[in-house]
């Protein structure tokens, strides 16, 4: 069995979370040299690339596994301090560092007050991989990430899986867009003539709300803005129709600076938290925190682990 040196296997971690040797040297306060000779020296013992150099730097599947192993063994020394603190009535300040899959809608709505909350309550720093909610737990199959919001709802294996609750999605435009495309009703001919927005080219959340509305889709011609900001602005501007989280689009159409297409269809998209099983108190911890901040924002679903 191989024994790892962890000065080594940190400055792993720290390459592939700054993205360059440089970068990592800078973090970790030693020189480049130093991490080159380090990385070298590991890669010699495990008998493999462990990164792949570039800009950024990336880490190999073997590479990608100790950095996991590394983020686990952190945590597990993060506890351990808290523990001792509690003993000896000491105060730690040191911070533990997760990286966490979250899709871009929850990030720019109700994710952020767990931040917040985490920050404060258990002493966590986010290292942040966003993506849709429907591939966010590719990076917790990976071992890229410790936990993710996702709307997989069937658990990935080694990982616990708790019921968020349903993101809701309300399609709308500017009141100018609407006149100038929708002045005879929103139909799948109309649809088919009137820019839309998209996330990305996985984006299906059109579809989904063409379903629902008139049974079935037609082809559109859409924008892919990969901002959350941008979707809205856009929104807001005239520049196409699109579906945004009811989180933030009530209240525009509420003030009359976007039109709801079509009353009382909107899409709901539940959300899980998937996390895994074999690393520590925090997470189960994270996990709680994390479903007091969903209830609050997200339209109530099951709300029950599994």
């Amino acid at each position: 069995m191989l024994r790892y040196d962890y000065d080594s296997l940190t400055t792993l971690a720290a390459v592939v979370r700054e993205g360059s040797f440089e970068s990592a040297a800078r973090a970790l306060q030693v020189t480049q040299s130093a991490v080159s000779q380090r990385i070298r020296a590991l890669e010699e013992k495990v008998g493999s690339v462990l990164v792949v150099r570039g800009r950024p730097c990336v880490p190999t599947e073997a590479g990608l596994q100790l950095c996991r192993h590394v983020e686990q063994v952190t945590l597990l020394q993060h506890e351990l301090a808290d523990r001792m603190d509690a003993l000896f009535g000491s105060e730690d300040t040191t911070t533990a560092t997760i990286r966490i899959g979250v899709n871009n809608d929850s990030l720019a709505t109700w994710f952020p007050g767990v931040i917040k909350r985490a920050a404060q309550e258990l002493r966590i720093r986010f290292d942040v991989l966003p993506d849709d909610q429907e591939h966010t737990e590719r990076s917790l199959k990976s071992g890229d990430a410790l936990a993710v919001v996702t709307a997989m709802e069937d658990p990935v294996q080694g990982c616990r899986r708790v019921s968020l609750g349903s993101m809701e999605y309300i399609a709308v435009a500017s009141p100018e867009f609407y006149q100038n495309h929708f002045a005879n009703g929103v139909t799948l001919d109309t649809l088919a003539l009137a820019p839309c927005l998209a996330f990305d080219r996985k984006d299906s959340i059109q579809d989904q709300w063409m379903s629902l509305c008139f049974g079935e889709t037609t082809p559109l011609s859409a924008h892919l803005v990969p901002s959350y900001e941008g979707y809205i602005a856009c929104c807001l501007n005239g520049t196409a129709w699109g579906l945004v989280p009811g989180i933030a689009g009530w209240e525009h159409v509420k003030g009359g600076r976007l039109v709801e297409l079509s009353h009382g269809k909107s899409v709901k998209i539940a959300l899980h938290w998937q996390a895994s099983t074999q690393t520590s108190e925090i997470l189960r911890r994270l996990s709680d925190l994390v479903l007091e901040e969903a209830k609050i924002y997200l339209l109530p679903d099951a709300f029950r682990p599994a």
